[in-house]
Parts: structure tokens; sequence; C-alpha cells
């Protein structure tokens, strides 16, 4: 596949000036590295400037896919257009001066290392500790006497963080699982105490059995585990940020809760329900793919050179080979590359794969028509508790998306346009307010549509 693209020189305003002048404090000791360097500007402001072709939106019609060769040239193209788009606007901002993309990186590191403390001091390893049995947690029928929590359709379970079924509360508090019995109304005693993996998130519950979904960071999964090497890519980063975990336990014993099937799909969590024992949750994951770059290898003596005409022309050779590189990586990509893969732990500490498509045909991918989104929405319904494991699990292409859900009909509200579909892009005047919805009935896309 060959992708276009044409470099020349266009407008630039005085942006770059005035975040400098807003942040002499913190910039002042890398203005200090480089306060000998004398650049020269272009009088006109020229920037090397990418030809990003014309983005346009349509009245969007989703599609099902039913040839995965189709679906892989979609993904790439939408791949390939936000790649662009990333190198025109670090051109845009950083070709001119080293200080501003210096600094925003020293910015952006140290906002991920807080992030990646702060979810850090929240995982902890799989463990409990069982708490002791009160003489009674109150065997007689209380049904009826007692209200259930968030449960708005009968017969259909939502997740939530608090669960109470007549005779015990079961509660997430922090990453553990508290289940809490109440032998008389007004008298509560300490049951359980279960540690969780990750950040659990909420439960759905099902007789003697609960399943707890919890959010996985991919950094802080230990050393030792399998599921690290899986997730971690060739260049050190992480195929997805999160996995969703859902974690099976087995209550029958309430003072003594056992951990039953475990099984992650990478993504992050959106919403679930239970019905008749059977998860239906949504999720959304966005991959990383290793060795892309937006920002070219300059050389040595870049900065160095005082005439901006020279630099430009330095800065245009860099972005060539770039260009050529990160066509080279798409162009070897795979739908393993982009889909979000499912993994069950077993017994023995190992992991399964499970496939992302039972068809082979990609099938079970939707997409709108003209979409920009090239991560997927992942709609799966699966058995958990029933020892014959089964799922049926649909994707769709999408931005980030608003779930709303009510007994077998589901609506998925996303942006019309990514964030860098905007970038240079501001003769579509409606595009700000165009919506696009997805409509799924029983777990199956079947139409789309825009609203202003």
């Amino acid at each position: 596949m060959t992708f276009p693209r044409l470099m020349k020189s266009g407008m630039r305003v005085s942006a770059l000036l005035v975040t400098l002048l807003l942040l002499p404090g913190c910039l002042s000791a890398l203005v200090d590295d480089v306060d000998d360097i004398i650049l020269e500007f272009s009088p006109e402001g020229d920037w090397p400037q990418l030809d990003l072709g014309e983005r346009t939106r349509s009245t969007p019609t989703l599609e099902t896919y039913d040839d995965c060769s189709l679906l892989l040239e979609d993904l790439k193209n939408a791949l390939w257009e936000q790649t662009l788009v990333e190198i025109d606007q670090n051109a845009y901002w950083n070709w001119a001066s080293p200080v501003l993309r210096v600094g925003v990186g020293f910015f952006d590191d140290m906002i991920m290392e807080d992030g990646a403390v702060a979810e850090a001091s929240m995982d902890g390893d799989v463990g409990s500790n069982g708490g002791t049995a009160p003489s009674s947690s109150g065997t007689e029928d209380r049904s009826g006497t007692y209200s259930e929590t968030n449960n708005q359709e009968s017969g259909v379970d939502e997740a939530d963080f608090l669960k109470f079924d007549g005779h015990h509360f079961y509660m997430i508090n922090n990453n553990h699982l508290v289940i809490i019995g109440v032998p008389e109304h007004g008298n509560l005693t300490l049951v359980a105490d279960m540690e969780l993996e990750g950040r659990p998130l909420q439960m759905m519950m099902d007789g003697d059995h609960l399943v707890i979904i919890s959010s996985i960071n991919s950094w802080n999964i230990p050393q030792d585990d399998p599921l690290r090497s899986i997730m971690q890519t060739s260049d050190g980063n992480w195929r997805s940020s999160n996995l969703v975990k859902y974690t099976v336990v087995d209550i029958s014993n309430r003072s003594d809760p056992n951990i039953g099937r475990e099984l992650f799909i990478e993504g992050s969590h959106e919403t679930a329900r239970m019905v008749n024992g059977t998860v239906r949750s949504v999720s959304h994951m966005w991959s990383h793919i290793p060795g892309l770059q937006t920002y070219p290898s300059l050389p040595s003596d870049y900065w160095d050179t005082e005439s901006w005409e020279d630099r430009m022309d330095l800065w245009n050779t860099s972005i060539d080979v770039l260009i050529d590189a990160n066509q080279l990586i798409i162009n070897a990509l795979t739908m393993a590359d982009f889909a979000p893969q499912m993994h069950e732990r077993n017994a023995d500490g190992s992991l399964t794969t499970l496939p992302s498509s039972s068809s082979g045909d990609c099938s079970e991918f939707s997409g709108s028509a003209d979409g920009v989104g090239r991560g997927f929405t992942s709609i799966m319904t699966v058995n958990l508790l029933s020892e014959d494991y089964t799922s049926e699990v649909d994707h769709i292409a999408s931005s980030w998306v608003e779930v709303y859900s009510s007994g077998d009909m589901m609506v998925l509200a996303e942006p019309a346009n990514d964030w860098w579909w905007f970038w240079r892009n501001s003769d579509y005047e409606d595009a700000p307010t165009s919506i696009p919805l997805t409509l799924v009935v029983k777990v199956k896309p079947v139409t789309s549509a825009v609203v202003e």
C-alpha cells in the first residue's frame, strides 16, 4: 500500500512566542541550554507543511465486514492519516525551536510518571483474608423486606460497587472485596475481606457467584506474570495501556470466597450487565503500534543551522525518511496489531489466548462507512459461570463511545471525528456538532446515523 504525501510551506502564527512568554519560569533552565543558539526565523512565518488532503464526512452507514483485507485497509488508512497529522503538528510547533519541544516532553513525562505511581498504589496481588464467620448471618427468608441496589429491570443485574442479597453486603473497597453479614437488622459483622488484582470497578451477582470487573494498568503487571510479556511491545511500550479483567468469585461459603475463572480483554471498561448468568459488557481498546514515529531524527548540526531556508531543507529531508519508515511499518501490520485480544488465566497460572474473530472472515467487525476511528468498541456476551465457556464478541471500529443500554437494545454515541481530524480542517463548519449514533439490537449492530 502506497500512501500519498507532499511537503510544502505555509503560514505560521505567533503561538510559539506567546507560549514561551507564558512559561518563563518553567522553561528558564531549558533556555540556558540553548541560549547560545541563534535561530533565524522566516520573515513570512513559513513552516514545513504537509499536504493532508481533503477531509469530509458524509452520512455514515454502519457496515459489517465480510473480508478481513478490507477492514485492515481501512484501519491502515486511518492510522496513516493520523500519523501524517501528528507529523505536521510537530513541524508547526517544533521545527524552529528546540525549547518548546523539550519542554512539552518534560511535562508529558512528569504526567505519565505521576499517573503510573497513582495507579501503582491501587494495584495489589491476588489474595484473600477470610474473616471469621459470624455465628449466624440470619437464615430466615427476607424476600421483599429489603431493596436491591441499582437494578432497574427485572432479571437484569447491573454492575455496581455494592450488592445486597438480604443477608450479606458485598462491597468493593479500594482493591478489596468486603463481605459483611447481617445476622439481624441493625447488626453488622465482617465475614470476609479478599484482596483483588488491579483496580476493581464494579461487580454483578448471580446466586452464589460474583463477577468482579477490574481495570489493570499494563505497566503494573508483575514481572513474572506471563500477561506482561504478551502486553509489552518490541519498543518497550504496551499493546494497550489497560486491560479489563472479569473475575468470577465463588461465594457459596461467604467466609471463604474463592476465585474461579479469570478473563482479560485488552482495553478500558465502559459498562456491563448480567442476564441469567450471562455477562454482557462493553469495552474500548486503542492499540499502540511499535516503531511508528511522528518526530524526525534530525542531523546533529540542525539547531546550529542559522539560515531558516537551510534548516527547513534539513527538516523536510528528515521528514521524508520518517514517512518512508512509517509506511513500511504500516504496510506490514496485520489484524492482530489492531484488534483487542482476550486471554484466560488457567489454574496453573498460564494463559490461553482466545481469538478475537471466530469466523475467520471478520464478520464480527463493523464500522462506519467513512469513519476515522482506528480503535474498537467491543460488545461481549460471555457465559462466565458455566463450566462450558462460550462467548460472542462483536467489534465496532470507533473512537471512545458513550453507552446507553436497555434490555435488548444498545445505543453507542461517539464524536463524529477524532481529535486529529480537525487539524487544519477549519473549513468544515458542521464537524464539531456531528455525532454518529450506532444502534445495536440484541448485541448485533444494525444501523448508524448522524445527529447535530
